[in-house]
């Protein structure tokens, strides 16, 4: 079995990033913003600091890469930067690897297998050359590249007014990023279709201030970079953004605000007044409690003015009698923010202070109280959430990961799996299955939790005739499935007992797509129940009319032909072809796909 640092090679990586993510989670790497990582059990978390501290996993499944990041980049399952930091870190190397990853297939990269550009006899003809040039010569074609290229102008003068103390023209860079964020069209929105390019010119412009940075204008960087957000903020009014283009933008220029300020010195009182502002007239998430991430930066003096400035809007929002009433949630999480940057659990609590908290904000103030050594508080406030948010175990993984691994410390063990038994009860599926074989202590889980999912169904009332069948499965609306039903077939199945779990789904139904992997595992031993299970879910694809879909019922229909020759009942498949060329005659597109295979 492959190691997670194999899974998550730094090849897989780059191809699962992107060229555009890779090069900003290997940046993470090398700045050290991978924390707390532990690998348990082939599983790996992980605190990556970015705009705020998210939390990441990576495991694998079958030697295939999987991971969850708790950033809002990664809602939809994409591979985001924060996931790519901690997968590089799993390798012993202090760098990561410099990848480009390739938008095709072949080809080649131009680099060596260890990364670094390919030196041929012209790069070193060029370097020779351009090394011996006359400076006079060597000015002349900077200066000539620097006339058509506006990124290298302004790195050139960025460079040389540091030089001589002077800092950037800021209206001419409030001027250029104002064109950038602006919509070319005359319509005065962007499409969806114009978007790319816009976005294009953004991204020239934020690693233009990027470069001004790096050039030592830290304190105008950091102003340019709080322009430019307010910006992408009002083009949320005239911007086509449904692939997020905007969160992209927000993250980059808070990374980048960040990095300034860190590396200048900003006044913290002042910082902390325009923080605020940011914050709370922001719809974008790129300064979410702003004062966590600024902590270091704005010291005792400059936490203190951020809560002065707070304190009259959370004056106001309290008054209110729906806790989301205006911006009442952007202050309680500004409000958070701020009791994290203090490190006082105490402050914490009270920010978080509600009737009933979600279990995310439980686990951030149990994390906060085990930090500052009070560990049986925190203990205590993770079986509160736990209690609280039993009914929704979607939601107290995290917390529920926290407790065990506290008690497990304490060396209670029987107390750590407990926990994972209780989640399989009031949830049973695969994932929580699973989860219970990683618990050490010899229990058969297999056994344990079969015999907790058949009590569970012997209290289901008794199914109405057919309504188990595959063809009912494949209907429409299908039926009801009990859930113990679907988890008990998921892991029979994922333990290789096929033919327990097939009876389970005839007993009490199973999902459309678990009858077809129940028959593609008993094709070769018991092909009749196969044939039965693709009949069903072909004639279904083609009862739903969608023309597009004919070639899947076509894909069914070879198989199962081949499975009835096999079984010496070609008849099986005669019957299926007639009834499908009488009933559904005119439909074209199907009778082409047919007469294509010669039926």
């Amino acid at each position: 079995m492959k190691s997670l640092a194999e899974v998550f090679d730094a090849a897989t990586v780059a191809r699962l990033a992107g060229p555009r993510v890779y090069p900003r989670g290997a940046s993470y790497v090398k700045d050290g913003r991978v924390e707390q990582a532990e690998v348990l059990d082939g599983r790996m978390e992980a605190t990556v600091r970015g705009t705020m501290p998210y939390f990441v996993e990576l495991w694998a499944d079958r030697s295939r890469p999987r991971w969850s990041c708790t950033c809002p980049a990664a809602e939809d399952g994409s591979f985001c930067k924060h996931v790519v930091a901690a997968a590089l870190s799993l390798g012993s190397d202090e760098s990561p690897p410099l990848i480009v990853p390739m938008s095709g297939a072949g080809g080649s990269s131009g680099r060596s297998a260890a990364g670094r550009p390919s030196e041929s006899d012209t790069d070193r003809e060029l370097a020779d050359f351009v090394r011996g040039l006359p400076p006079d010569r060597l000015a002349d074609v900077v200066l000539d590249r620097a006339a058509s290229d506006w990124r290298l102008r302004e790195r050139l003068l960025a460079d040389a007014r540091a030089a001589r103390g002077a800092g950037p023209d800021l209206a001419d860079w409030c001027r250029r990023i104002d064109r950038a964020f602006g919509a070319s069209s005359r319509r005065g929105f962007v499409t969806y279709d114009e978007a790319p390019g816009w976005a294009a010119g953004i991204d020239e412009v934020i690693d233009a201030l990027d470069d001004l940075c790096d050039a030592g204008h830290h304190d105008a960087a950091a102003g340019l970079a709080e322009h430019a957000h307010r910006r992408a903020d009002k083009s949320m009014d005239y911007v086509d953004d449904s692939d997020g283009w905007l969160s992209g933008f927000s993250e980059r220029l808070s990374d980048l605000h960040l990095r300034a300020c860190e590396a200048g010195a900003p006044d913290p009182v002042e910082l902390a007044e325009r923080l605020v502002k940011l914050e709370l007239t922001s719809e974008l998430d790129g300064f979410h409690r702003s004062a966590a991430v600024y902590a270091d930066v704005l010291g005792v003096a400059g936490l203190a003015e951020f809560r002065a400035r707070l304190e009259p809007h959370r004056k106001r929002t309290a008054r209110a009698t729906d806790g989301w009433s205006g911006n009442a949630f952007a202050v309680r999480q500004a409000m958070v923010g701020w009791a994290l940057g203090t490190g006082d659990p105490d402050a914490l609590i009270e920010a978080h202070s509600r009737d009933r908290m979600p279990p995310d904000d439980v686990l951030e103030i149990a994390q906060a109280l085990d930090r500052a050594g009070r560990g049986d508080e925190a203990v205590a406030w993770a079986r509160r959430g736990l209690a609280d948010g039993g009914s929704r175990s979607w939601q107290v993984g995290n917390l529920r990961e926290f407790l065990a691994r506290k008690l497990r410390d304490r060396g209670d063990e029987p107390g750590a799996a407990k926990l994972f038994w209780q989640a399989f009860v009031s949830g049973p599926s695969l994932s929580a299955y699973r989860r219970l074989l990683s618990e050490d202590g010899g229990e058969d889980w297999l056994r344990r939790c079969d015999e907790e999912l058949r009590g569970a169904l012997a209290g289901v009332s008794g199914a109405a005739a057919g309504s188990t069948t595959p063809r009912a499965a494949f209907g429409t609306p299908p039926p009801a499935v009990p859930a113990a039903a679907g988890a008990l077939v998921d892991i029979l199945l994922y333990e290789g007992q096929v033919d327990a779990a097939w009876d389970v789904a005839h007993a009490y139904g199973c999902r459309a797509q678990m009858w077809l992997t129940l028959a593609r595992a008993r094709e070769q031993t018991h092909p009749l129940d196969a044939i039965v299970v693709y009949e069903s879910a072909a004639l279904a694809i083609i009862d739903r009319k969608v023309a597009k879909q004919y070639q899947s019922a076509v894909d069914l229909m070879v198989r199962l032909r081949r499975l009835a020759d096999a079984a010496g009942r070609p008849d099986r498949f005669a019957s299926l072809l007639g009834r499908v060329r009488t009933e559904h005659k005119a439909k074209r597109k199907l009778k082409a796909l047919l007469d294509a295979q010669g039926w």
